[in-house]
């Protein structure tokens, strides 16, 4: 995949999948977006253009395994099967598409992004102040509500800092800067993101270890956040705790994994919109039609309030998966940080992993950001070659552009 056609497509999904997503004038852009990448990468490898790509193979088979599997054991409608298994693919889809066919990135296409960055969060200011009121509450029309304000801002700084060629005190500092526009609309989650951020950008200066050192900033950021979030999580899971949707649909969880040995539920049964619009008798089974959002027929669907509880329609299977997703994501790091010494692109990987985690707490992973995660997380696992100098301030001038179209820097994308 070109670097110019890849930089086209990744600033039209931020603009009109992310930050005017809400607008609704393609709804299921997302979801395209994921199969069109998927296709092309099983197109790429079936022309044989690029290698055979073992994880993106392995993934394609596990996730039709747990689709025959549901259709095998019915675990609800076939139209909520399929909707469920697209919905849930579309991070492993983007991920694993892109991990094959590494778009091929020149410092360019960088500051491209770079500049790009600055225009998304400027509009990211110009939404809140067209419509300040009432930021906590998603609705439905309104850009950015919600959470989504907060988590674009952690994105869009991600992206800037990946897209810098300096690791400066500076480009850490307008990194932060730009993430921290999401106090316009904070959540707790934000605020773990945040601090997660902080500690990564500054205090980490090499792979991570298991030392005294990375144990100190690890418990230092955990203290502080939980401070920050101490009344949400009281609200959620001390307080009605029997009467509220996230806590009963984390507890309840287990009771499934225990009776849906190894392989979980199936699709379109737990913590999820498909589990809803076509309705699961998995609430029935285990009473949670008796709670206010997950009641059938109630037009509130608090289904999919977090993400951990999906682990109920995969099994220990999928959890262990999950798990080993992480492990083959810390080895990619690892091994690229050994071959080139960039920590910048290993503390991205890491902000990333941070936010994915944090949000799944009590977010859906498979909306529409996740895509832009996915995303930033591939671009910062595969090598290339920096040759150009490019200050993160310097992004505010045109300077740099004549200066990077003359050298034609040819950073070719190479995978080792």
């Amino acid at each position: 995949m070109s670097g110019t056609f890849f930089c086209i497509i990744a600033i039209l999904y931020m603009l009109f999948g992310v930050l005017f997503y809400e607008l609704r004038v393609f709804t299921y852009v997302d979801e395209v977006v994921a199969i069109a990448i998927a296709i092309y990468a099983s197109w790429q490898i079936f022309t044989r253009r690029v290698p055979l790509n073992k994880p993106f193979i392995i993934w394609i088979a596990i996730s039709f395994f747990y689709l025959i599997y549901s259709f095998v054991i019915k675990s609800n409608v076939p139209a909520a099967i399929v909707s469920d298994f697209i919905m849930q693919s579309k991070p492993y889809l983007v991920f694993f598409g892109l991990m094959c066919v590494k778009p091929k990135l020149e410092r360019r296409h960088f500051n491209i992004l770079q500049i790009a960055c600055w225009l998304f969060i400027c509009l990211v200011i110009l939404i809140y102040i067209h419509h300040p009121e009432d930021r906590v509450v998603a609705t439905t029309g309104v850009l950015l509500t919600g959470e989504a304000l907060s988590a674009v801002s952690i994105l869009i700084g991600a992206l800037f800092y990946l897209s810098s060629d300096s690791n400066s005190f500076w480009t850490k500092v307008c990194t932060i800067l730009i993430m921290s526009v999401g106090v316009l609309s904070p959540t707790s989650k934000f605020w773990g993101i945040l601090i997660s951020a902080i500690a990564i950008l500054f205090f980490i200066n090499r792979p991570i270890k298991i030392s005294l050192k990375y144990i100190l900033i690890a418990c230092a950021a955990l203290v502080v956040i939980f401070f920050l979030v101490k009344d949400e999580f009281y609200f959620y899971f001390i307080e009605d705790f029997e009467y509220n949707t996230r806590p009963m649909l984390y507890l309840t969880m287990w009771d499934v994994l225990a009776d849906y040995i190894p392989c979980g539920s199936g699709f379109a049964t737990y913590a999820n919109p498909a589990s809803m619009t076509w309705y699961s008798p998995i609430y029935t089974k285990y009473n949670l039609d008796t709670i206010w959002g997950l009641d059938e027929g109630n037009q509130y669907h608090f289904a999919a309030d977090a993400y951990y509880p999906i682990f109920a329609q995969f099994g220990y299977l999928g959890m262990a998966l999950f798990v080993c997703f992480f492990i083959y994501i810390f080895k990619r790091m690892n091994n690229l940080y050994h071959l080139t010494e960039d920590i910048k692109r290993y503390k991205v990987a890491l902000l990333i992993i941070a936010y994915i985690l944090i949000q799944a707490t009590s977010n859906s992973l498979a909306n529409e950001r996740c895509i832009i995660a996915m995303t930033i997380l591939v671009l910062s696992l595969y090598q290339y070659r920096k040759t150009t100098k490019f200050s993160a301030l310097n992004s505010f001038g045109l300077d740099f552009a004549g200066h990077s179209f003359n050298t034609q820097s040819n950073e070719g994308t190479t995978d080792k």
